[in-house]
């Protein structure tokens, strides 16, 4: 028995309110004061004992409002002992949810036995807590529905490894629509999202979320490797036109080119978008010319100097058309003495190679036509 002389930080009255009174709210009202002295003040050995046996009781009150008052005021507290947090997840989701978000005191295994109720409020709780283990964010993988999947892979507070973001990504392929979009922006939110997983998730996505993607995270010259040589020539110019002056282009379109992927048609598709910083290194690299004279070929040395780099390169006629074209327009623009940002300038670009009087491949057309719609429907959601 412990006498009330020791147990300084709890008001007696406040005691016999909680445990006692009839009417709920006084009852719940007294618990969150109990609550609040024990979350404030340094309880000695035998205040905290006798705190457990109390919140026990608070814990088992009928009354809801009484529970949550407890649950609510020491969500966060380190003082809430680990039982009674235990027993406050069981409870209902408006109990458990703010114990489950906040509470400190839960071992992993607590918060996995937790997730196997598959209460999606709860699992939802799980993971947006401040911080998740790998384990744990395995289990919500497991016992959760995309919502929860989408929620632990946005949070930058939860440790996801390689093998958890692939299992993540397989729940993106076989799930519907809805799940699909939820989860690919919870991770493309990461900030720490593995180099394997963007490269996977740019196989997987629409092309729009693979510029996301690529805006995003920083993507390294083997992925950027990859991307050339798929259906996301969009994602790579966008990329380097976001990240050229802080990234080695010339040592990424010499990847490039090694894996055989520095092909016309990236060419063009650069030129025809503006990125000529890209078009000199690449024509540099196909031709063995050093970067500063092809630099002087593409733009000072007139339509020969750049029409011979590019047979250097080994370009067909028709590319050399192009990109001589392209080229042309790009200093039309630039001595225009307008100021544009870069999506403007990028669209006039497009513009006027689409209406060149010569035409251009089919698939050439498709691509620039597909980059003009993004352009649009920017402006309509602006």
């Amino acid at each position: 028995m412990i006498e009330k002389s020791a147990l300084k930080h709890f008001d007696v009255e406040d005691i016999r309110l909680a445990v006692r009174h009839p009417d709920e709210t006084i009852r719940a009202l007294a618990a969150q004061r109990i609550c609040r002295n024990m979350r404030d003040n340094a309880l000695s050995k035998q205040e905290r004992e006798f705190a457990k046996q109390l919140l026990d009781h608070i814990a088992e009150d009928s009354a809801e409002m009484v529970r949550r008052a407890l649950a609510v005021t020491l969500k966060n507290s380190p003082k809430l002992p680990r039982e009674i947090a235990v027993k406050l997840a069981k409870d209902i989701e408006t109990i458990a949810v703010p114990v489950l978000t906040h509470s400190p005191v839960f071992s992993d295994q607590d918060l996995i036995d937790i997730l196997k109720s598959k209460a999606a409020a709860k699992v939802i709780a799980v993971a947006k807590r401040v911080s998740v283990s790998d384990h744990v964010a395995r289990a919500i993988i497991r016992f959760g529905d995309s919502h929860a999947v989408a929620e632990v892979a946005a949070n930058d507070g939860a440790l996801i490894s390689e093998e958890t973001a692939s299992e993540m990504l397989e729940i993106y392929k076989n799930d519907d629509l809805i799940g699909q979009n939820i989860i690919a922006q919870g991770m493309i939110a990461r900030r720490d999202l593995p180099p394997r997983i963007v490269e996977k998730m740019i196989a997987l996505v629409s092309e729009d979320v693979a510029v996301e993607l690529v805006k995003q995270h920083s993507v390294p010259v083997d992925i950027a490797i990859d991307l050339a040589s798929r259906t996301r020539e969009r994602a790579v110019l966008d990329f380097l036109d976001q990240s050229w002056v802080a990234k080695d282009l010339a040592a990424l379109v010499k990847a490039i080119d090694q894996q055989g992927r520095l092909t016309s048609s990236l060419i063009i598709r650069a030129a025809g978008s503006g990125q000529m910083r890209f078009v000199e290194y690449a024509l540099a690299q196909l031709s063995g010319v050093g970067i500063r004279k092809a630099v002087l070929m593409v733009h000072d040395g007139g339509p020969f100097g750049l029409k011979a780099l590019c047979r250097r390169a080994k370009l067909d006629d028709n590319s050399i058309q192009i990109i001589l074209a392209a080229c042309v327009i790009f200093k039309d623009l630039e001595l225009s003495g307008l100021t544009y940002d870069r999506r403007h300038f990028q669209e006039l670009m497009i513009e006027r190679v689409l209406t060149l009087p010569f035409e251009l491949p089919e698939s050439e057309q498709l691509w620039f036509l597909e980059m003009l719609d993004g352009f649009s429907d920017i402006e309509l959601a602006s």
